[in-house]
């Protein structure tokens, strides 16, 4: 008759730590990179703005004539003017813009890591899109609201002018991510305590 038991002879079973390493899946300095890109962002596009505002008001008077007159037309000019204006006191505004751009970098660049993607492109491409969505947007639609008798052509002279700003503002802010979070890194100190 057959007897069920524990056989006396057999091999001891292995602890299971010996083969498996339980893996850390939460990436670190995700909240802390995006906090600073909201920051960084904040800074980069009043600063980008301060800086074509000071050369559009000096080759203005290379020309012989006023930048002001830039903010008297109607139209494209006029929503070029305005959206350099409104990003160079984007720091003014920074209560909103701050937290926007912490939370959009967040949801966005922040589930790269845990994606496993570590090539730079999509931090910095991401990074543009969302600059030019933010920065593009406000300043189209604040352009919107201007009266003037071109409120179309004006929106969108702010829309594209802001758009670019916030395509730069981008890039930096998905530089000074990937250079907090280093995705590659975490990404491989995970696969090496699997492995």
């Amino acid at each position: 008759m057959v007897e069920f038991g524990d056989i006396p002879n057999a091999p001891a079973n292995a602890p299971v730590s010996g083969y498996a390493v339980p893996t850390n899946t939460k990436f670190k300095r995700i909240g802390l990179a995006s906090f600073l890109c909201g920051i960084g962002a904040c800074f980069s596009v009043a600063l980008i703005g301060v800086i074509l505002l000071f050369l559009g008001v000096q080759i203005a008077g290379l020309f012989g004539s006023e930048a002001s007159i830039v903010f008297g037309e109607n139209g494209f000019r006029q929503g070029i003017g305005m959206a350099v204006l409104m990003s160079a006191m984007n720091w003014y505004f920074g209560y909103f813009t701050i937290p926007a751009a912490a939370l959009v970098l967040l949801f966005s660049l922040g589930r790269f890591p845990k994606r496993g993607i570590t090539h730079s492109a999509p931090y910095y491409r991401w990074g543009a899109i969302w600059g030019a969505v933010l920065v593009g947007g406000t300043t189209g639609i604040a352009s919107y609201f201007i009266p003037s008798d071109a409120k179309e052509i004006t929106a969108l002279g702010a829309c594209l002018t802001g758009a670019a700003i916030g395509a730069i503002g981008g890039l930096i802010c998905g530089a000074i991510f990937r250079g907090i979070v280093r995705p590659a890194e975490q990404v491989r100190k995970i696969q090496v305590d699997v492995f």
